[in-house]
């Protein structure tokens, strides 16, 4: 017997993809789909590193197998003795009568005829079932990446199954910033440390540690950033190819002494370059000397700054790194 989906293929199969998504609707309104379900799941950057492996329970609407979803007490149909059929007299012409075979018309050809509400679910025709999902975080997903399971969504009686979506939600880690595949990451070192060579300790996402050292010829100058070679977040250009991994970026931030005595201050001159004496006359009255004095960005803003059309910040954010 030929269904509806292939008298719709037989006349517009040779069409190509014209009428694809007309058949789709065919389908849909002969197979009507019960809702998806959908769902969060917090992870780490630890998780999505290492592609760990997670768990999520849904709660599940199932029709009610004690009702098969009608919502009442089923019992067999008195009328047609739960046959779904009832024989009917009908006269085609005169002096002959002939018994056909109809649906029941208590029932409706379901053979059942419901009294009362389900005491299983209520009268509700359905009920939620508690079902785990194990989920396989992949290790390249970006934020609220979603993962599809088809056919776990709610099964309503007549309908086909909806789909779980579970969406996989990454927190913000304490220390890195995440950008793409690469990872950022602030140090706090000494003036020492930043002319004279440091060694410094980044904890990975995998447990390890990474002992950094730089060239101790090589300053490090206030928010300078350095980076190190695939040590980022795992990514895949493409399916075919297997991960890749971007690169971990350090912002140094130098820590400078609150204040020099003189004895250190003659001793850092005779160390260091010192900078050149200003050649001016200070005798000249166009000379005014002024005392330079600490700027605190945490007081509130000058009243005569705020007809100001430049809106510039003191405050130290961290660079992008243009690829």
């Amino acid at each position: 017997m030929m269904n509806h989906q292939d008298i719709f293929s037989g006349l517009f199969g040779g069409v190509g993809g014209l009428f694809s998504s007309a058949e789709a609707m065919l389908h849909q309104a002969f197979h009507p789909k019960s809702d998806d379900i959908t769902v969060s799941l917090e992870i780490t950057l630890s998780d999505v590193y290492l592609g760990k492996k997670k768990s999520v329970v849904l709660d599940r609407k199932k029709g009610c197998g004690g009702c098969r979803g009608a919502g009442r007490v089923m019992t067999p149909c008195r009328a047609c003795q739960g046959q779904g059929i009832s024989m009917a007299a009908i006269q085609p012409f005169p002096g002959y009568i002939q018994q056909v075979a109809q649906e029941c018309q208590l029932c409706r050809g379901t053979g059942y005829a419901g009294r009362g509400n389900c005491p299983t679910c209520h009268g509700q025709g359905a009920m939620v079932e508690k079902r785990q999902v194990d989920v396989r975080v992949p290790r390249d997903c970006k934020k609220n990446h979603e993962l599809v399971f088809d056919g776990l969504g709610h099964h309503l009686p007549g309908e086909e199954s909806g789909d779980a979506v579970v969406v996989l939600r990454v927190q913000d880690h304490p220390f890195f910033t995440r950008r793409g595949a690469h990872l950022f990451v602030e140090k706090e070192i000494s003036l020492t440390e930043a002319l004279c060579g440091v060694e410094v300790v980044v904890n990975t996402l995998d447990g390890r540690s990474l002992l950094i050292r730089n060239n101790p010829s090589a300053m490090i100058k206030p928010s300078s950033i350095r980076l190190v070679e695939s040590e980022g977040m795992p990514v895949r250009i493409n399916r075919s190819q297997n991960l890749t991994y971007g690169n971990l970026y350090i912002k140094f931030k130098v820590k400078f002494p609150e204040s020099l005595d003189h004895e250190t201050c003659e001793k850092l001159k005779c160390l260091m370059t010192a900078s050149p004496p200003i050649e001016i006359d200070r005798s000249r009255e166009d000379v005014e000397e002024v005392r330079l004095d600490e700027f605190d960005t945490t007081v509130s803003r000058n009243p005569l700054d705020e007809e100001s059309d430049d809106d510039y910040s003191f405050g130290e954010g961290i660079q992008c790194v243009h690829q």
